[in-house]
């Protein structure tokens, strides 16, 4: 039982197909996860259609811009760390009250082993350091809840043409 969560509606409408084609019983969420109220809704959401939370995998992120940290703008820089670490933030601190509750479950957060050393991404390097800081002390905090909080930080991977252009921003944003 899974929930596709991305504001890419054909994206995650593409991957709901595929998976409800395997046989797997998935609904889709477009909600808005850079936002905690975003976050919550979908956390809602996955609890009116499937009764509980057990694993939530936050894998959301990228690159938006690669340029010397001077050169980037406030607005640029704040984009940046909505899509990078305050998705992951937010999903966290919304589900944790559901796992609580229910005395377990599984948090896993994508970070990366690649860019928290890299040049022309500080924002984005920044975001992911701020996942595996904020694994580990989730970690600490709630594994004597029955709450596993564990992350992963894949190196560079090759990937067929995304279907959803890295550079496509929230709805408004040019």
């Amino acid at each position: 039982k899974l929930v596709v969560a991305d504001r890419a509606v054909e994206a995650a409408n593409e991957t709901l197909t595929r998976l409800t084609d395997a046989g797997v019983e998935a609904i889709a969420d477009h909600s808005d996860l850079s936002t905690f109220a975003g976050a919550q809704s979908l956390m809602q959401v996955a609890v009116d259609h499937f009764g509980r939370i057990d694993v939530l995998v936050n894998g959301v992120g990228g690159t938006i811009w690669w340029q010397p940290f001077h050169l980037y703008t406030e607005e640029q820089i704040n984009l940046e760390l909505e899509r990078s670490l305050y998705t992951t933030l937010w999903s966290c601190r919304a589900v944790l009250p559901y796992m609580v509750a229910q005395e377990g479950g599984v948090i896993v957060n994508v970070g990366s082993s690649v860019v928290t050393g890299g040049t022309m991404r500080v924002p984005y390097a920044l975001s992911k350091g701020g996942v595996n800081a904020l694994t580990l002390t989730l970690a600490k905090e709630y594994g004597t809840k029955g709450i596993r909080v564990n992350g992963i930080s894949p190196g560079g991977t090759d990937i067929p043409d995304r279907t959803t252009s890295r550079f496509t921003l929230k709805p408004g944003v040019e």
